[in-house]
C-alpha cells in the first residue's frame, strides 16, 4: 500500500510541489529575527524529510521578519514537529519559537477558534455493517480516540456509510490518516461551521471597507456617528487590562470598567469612547468576540441608547447628527486610516488570539488568578513516557485548550493536557510525579480567568470500562 504521505502532482518531468499537498503538512512558524534556515533545519530535520524552508524577508531591506515557514513531505512529520518544537528555543537566542500549522491559501490569514478540530479530526467512509465498536477497534491502534462516532439517519437509525474519528493529538490522527487502510478513504474533516462572521452579527451600517462607501477605506458607523461602545466581559478583568486593550486602536478618549452583580460580580461592563465614528466602528469590527482573557469572549457592541458621549475632560456633549467632513476631517481620517492599517498586524497576528498582545500586554496582565502560579516551563517531548497523571475539572466556561496548557505547564515536565470532548474534565500527563503533585497542590480550588478548578491524582486507566461518546447526526 502506498503511503498516502508521499503523494505528489507531476507534469512531465517537472515536478510541481502543492503546499497543501498532503495535508497540514506546513508548518507557520514566530520566531526570533535572527533565526536562520540552518537553525530551522538543524532543529526540525529529525522529525523526517523537509520540501522546503523559507524565512519571510522584507522585499525592500532583506530584513528577516521573525516569520518562517517549514514544508514537510509528509503529515505526521509536520504533527511530530509540531508537538515537540511549539514553545522550545532553538539557536543561540533566548525566546521561545511558536508553531502552528500554516493556513491554507484559501483561509488567508483567518483563524477560527476551532483549528485544533481541524487536524485532530478524520472523516471516513465505511461498510455500513460497521459498528461504533468495529470502528473504534480499527483506529485506536493510530493513538488515543476521543471519540469515533458512525453516523445514522435519524429516523431509520440505519448507517449512512461515513464517519468521524477524534483524536486527541494531531499526531495520532496524521498516522491514522497515512497509515489507515485505502478503502477508508480517509480525509481531515472540514471543522464544524463556527459562529457567523463579526460582520453578520453586526448592523448594517457597520459595513466592512471594501464594501463602505468611504473613500479613505476605513469603516463607517453610518450617519449617527457613534463613537461609544459597551463591552461585556469576565468579571476578573480591571480597568488597566481594558484600557491597555482599547487603546490599541488608535484614538480611544475615554475607558471605564463597572462589574455587575452582587454580592458576587457575574461581569464586567465597560464604556469606551473613541474620538472619531471610524475608530470605534474599528475597535467593534476587531474586538467582539477576541478571547480576552484567553478562553473568555468579549460582547463588543455599539450604544445606540446613549444620547451623549464623554468628552476628552469626562464632560458630555450631544451626539453630533448627519455630520458633514471639512477637508481636515479628510486629512484626518486619512491618517486615521494610515495608523490602523499600522495596528491591524498587532490584532491580527496571531488569529485574535492571547498571543496578539503578548507584545503590547505583559502575560501576567491576561491572567487573573487566585494562586500565585510559577513561571512557564518547556513542555516535555510527546514521546515522553507518562509517569503521573492529574484529573481536572473545570468550572465554566471551560478554559481553552492554549490557556489550559498555560496554566499546567508551570510545574514542570508537562507531556500534554486536555479536556474531553464536550465535557468539563480532563486530564494533564506529566513525566515526573512531583510535576504533578506540585500542580494539584497548587491548582486545587484556585480560580484563574473565571474558571474554578478541581485538581486531583487520576486513577489508573480501565480500557474495558471505556466509555463510549453517543452522538447521533452530525454535519461537516
Amino acid at each position: 500500500m502506498a503511503d498516502r504521505g508521499d503523494r505528489r502532482h507531476s507534469y512531465g518531468e517537472t515536478k510541481v510541489s502543492n503546499l497543501e499537498d498532503p495535508p497540514n503538512s506546513r508548518l507557520f512558524i514566530i520566531c526570533s529575527k535572527q533565526l536562520g534556515e540552518e537553525d530551522f533545519r538543524n532543529a526540525f530535520s529529525k522529525y523526517g524529510e523537509i520540501e522546503e524552508i523559507w524565512v519571510v524577508k522584507d522585499r525592500q531591506t532583506g530584513e528577516r521578519k521573525g516569520v518562517t515557514y517549514i514544508k514537510f513531505v509528509k503529515t505526521s512529520a509536520a504533527a511530530q514537529a509540531l508537538e515537540a518544537m511549539n514553545g522550545k528555543i532553538i539557536g543561540d537566542t533566548s525566546r521561545p519559537i511558536k508553531v502552528m500549522i500554516a493556513a491554507s491559501r484559501e483561509q488567508g490569514a483567518k483563524r477560527d477558534g476551532n483549528e485544533e478540530e481541524k487536524i485532530q479530526r478524520l472523516f471516513v467512509i465505511v461498510p455500513k455493517s460497521m459498528t461504533d465498536d468495529d470502528l473504534y477497534n480499527t483506529f485506536k491502534i493510530y493513538g488515543d480516540i476521543d471519540y469515533a462516532m458512525i453516523i445514522k439517519d435519524k429516523e431509520t437509525r440505519e448507517s449512512k456509510g461515513f464517519a468521524y474519528i477524534k483524536y486527541f493529538k494531531f499526531s495520532h490522527a496524521a498516522n491514522a490518516f497515512e497509515q489507515c487502510d485505502r478503502k477508508f478513504k480517509a480525509v481531515f474533516a472540514e471543522p464544524r461551521k463556527s459562529k457567523p462572521d463579526v460582520n453578520d452579527r453586526l448592523p448594517s451600517s457597520f459595513e466592512s471597507p471594501s464594501k463602505s462607501n468611504n473613500s479613505f477605506n476605513v469603516p463607517d458607523l453610518g450617519h449617527d456617528g457613534i463613537t461609544r461602545l459597551q463591552v461585556i466581559g469576565c468579571p476578573s478583568l480591571n480597568q488597566d487590562q481594558m484600557w491597555k486593550l482599547f487603546d490599541i486602536i488608535p484614538g480611544m478618549d475615554y475607558c471605564q470598567l463597572r462589574l455587575d452583580g452582587q454580592p458576587r460580580p457575574v461581569r464586567s461592563i465597560t464604556t469606551v469612547v473613541y474620538g472619531s465614528p471610524q475608530a470605534a466602528a474599528y475597535a467593534c469590527d476587531k474586538l467582539h468576540g477576541f478571547e480576552y482573557p484567553p478562553g473568555s469572549r468579549l460582547i463588543v457592541k455599539p450604544d445606540y441608547d446613549s444620547s451623549k458621549v464623554f468628552n476628552n475632560d469626562n464632560s458630555r456633549s450631544p451626539i453630533p447628527r448627519n455630520p458633514t467632513p471639512s477637508e481636515s476631517t479628510k486629512s484626518d481620517l486619512r491618517q486615521l486610516a494610515e495608523t490602523i492599517a499600522r495596528a491591524t498586524s498587532l490584532i491580527q497576528a496571531a488569529g485574535f488570539s492571547k498571543d496578539t498582545l503578548s507584545s503590547c500586554i505583559g502575560d501576567d496582565d491576561l491572567f487573573s488568578s487566585s494562586v500565585k502560579l510559577p513561571d512557564k516551563k518547556p513542555l516535555s517531548t510527546a514521546d515522553t513516557k507518562t509517569v503521573a497523571r492529574c484529573f481536572i475539572v473545570c468550572s465554566q466556561p471551560p478554559p481553552s485548550p492554549t490557556l489550559l496548557k498555560d496554566i499546567f505547564c508551570r510545574f514542570g515536565n508537562l507531556i500534554e493536557v486536555y479536556l474531553l470532548y464536550n465535557r468539563n474534565c480532563g486530564y494533564a500527563n506529566y513525566a515526573s510525579k512531583e510535576s504533578a503533585e506540585t500542580a494539584i497542590t497548587t491548582l486545587h480550588g484556585a480560580e484563574i480567568c473565571g474558571t474554578r478548578f478541581k485538581v486531583m491524582e487520576a486513577e489508573e486507566r480501565d480500557n474495558s470500562k471505556r466509555k463510549r461518546l453517543r452522538l447521533d447526526d452530525e454535519s461537516n
